[in-house]
């Protein structure tokens, strides 16, 4: 096992001088990783996270970590918290709080102590077991790859191994580990697919988990090719155009599997209800789907997929410089000199300082607001506006003002209002720059 384990990592190209963050629970799994790096003398740090859940065992898992680091000379970093109140704050179940909780404080160690790779002891056994979580749950072709051996800086190198050969190593080379009581517990859906599937598949197919890493390796093969031809459609379906990306509809439904091909897209967005999406391609425009940090909204020939659009207002002083929310924009002041000022665009709105009352207000648009555009006399509906310059819905939406006094004095990256412009005797210019 030591050779195998070697070779994993040279094809990993994980050298001795690679800075290694250990991730060690005290099971079998991490400490015989713990224990083949220590005999392949390549140096790594442990990170030990104390979810207290199992109380006093939880606690002596910890003591017996910091007493095997402390004779091995080996750097710990530990973190104990309540994972039962941190789910319920924050409405998840405890399996995946303590996923979460786990590896943000890896990352947060990755960046604080220059961490080139973060080791977990997922074996094969694991790997069958997240196959058949995934499929029960209905997965695509992506969740049914079991875990992989490496995913950017998180490294697996046990994942060819079993259970077994774990349990092997440890009893040839008098490995000390701890066994978690909460194993047995069939209360988990991993527990009962550990304790009670695999046992009852087994007993129909003695050869049933090389048989089902065997199908596990072809669907990766698969998964490749799949992935492959997703890139390829990706790019002739999905357009970017001014930070937006556009979907056009005609186009996506003369695809011979529009629907799978939709989804994925969209779920690279965050988007999942791939029915109610696909249904509103044929209905009006203005259906509008939200994800966690994407909003997308089918308009006439697009979907349309923006960044999730800016709700808020906020005032802007006399002394504020630039905001970075929903985007950059920035503010200044300058005293007007002979020297002509450069023609006015769209990134650049050059309004009259001594006509502003401070603070503005910075919005988003809303039905009946109007003003004057610049060059013109009369008051215009902002939504007519919009109307005559074929805006899209999702320009319509991330749409925002600059308001003083009550007065919309320009739609920012746009046009400004005709009653704020610089004039012949205009002494000073506030600039609004994008």
């Amino acid at each position: 096992m030591k050779q195998k384990f070697k070779k994993q990592l040279q094809t990993l190209v994980i050298k001795k001088k690679s800075k290694i963050l250990l991730a060690v629970s005290g099971g079998v799994d991490s400490m015989v990783l713990f224990d083949l790096l220590c005999n392949l003398n390549i140096e790594f740090e442990v990170a030990h996270c104390n979810f207290s859940l199992r109380h006093k065992e939880s606690d002596e898992d910890q003591f017996f970590i910091e007493n095997i680091c402390k004779e091995n000379n080996i750097k710990l970093h530990l973190k104990k918290i309540n994972t039962k109140q941190y789910a319920r704050k924050n409405k998840m179940s405890i399996q995946m709080a303590a996923r979460k909780i786990r590896y943000e404080w890896f990352r947060k160690l990755t960046k604080q102590y220059d961490i080139d790779f973060i080791f977990t002891a997922h074996h094969a056994d694991d790997s069958i077991e997240t196959f058949f979580i995934n499929l029960i749950r209905g997965s695509g072709v992506k969740g049914l790859k079991g875990i992989q051996l490496a995913s950017n800086d998180l490294i697996r190198p046990l994942i060819n191994f079993s259970k077994s050969d774990l349990y092997d190593y440890a009893n040839k080379n008098k490995v000390e580990f701890r066994e978690d009581s909460s194993n047995l517990n069939d209360y988990y859906v991993r527990n009962k697919i550990r304790n009670k599937m695999i046992p009852l598949l087994e007993s129909i197919n003695p050869g049933f988990k090389f048989s089902i890493l065997k199908t596990i390796q072809n669907i990766n093969t698969i998964e490749n090719i799949y992935s492959q031809f997703i890139a390829e459609k990706k790019k002739s379906l999905l357009k970017k155009k001014d930070g937006e990306y556009q979907i056009n509809i005609s186009v996506l439904l003369n695809e011979l599997h529009p629907k799978q091909l939709l989804y994925e897209i969209i779920s690279d967005f965050g988007f999942s209800d791939i029915d109610a999406v696909f249904g509103a391609l044929n209905s009006d425009s203005g259906r509008e789907f939200f994800s966690l940090q994407f909003y997308m909204v089918k308009d006439r020939e697009n979907l349309i997929i923006s960044k999730n659009l800016f709700q808020d207002s906020q005032l802007i002083t006399e002394t504020t410089k630039t905001i970075s929310q929903p985007y950059k924009i920035s503010f200044k002041s300058l005293k007007l000199s002979d020297k002509k000022i450069s023609k006015q665009n769209y990134n650049q709105l050059y309004l009259d300082y001594s006509k502003l009352t401070f603070p503005l207000l910075l919005r988003p648009w809303v039905d009946g607001d109007r003003f004057i555009p610049l060059g013109m006399k009369n008051f215009k509906k902002i939504s007519d506006y919009f109307i005559d310059k074929k805006f899209s819905l999702i320009q319509k939406k991330k749409a925002l003002l600059l308001i003083s006094n009550g007065d919309i004095i320009c739609i920012i990256n746009e046009r400004i209002d005709d009653r704020y412009k610089l004039v012949e005797n205009s002494k000073k210019v506030y600039i609004v720059s994008t």
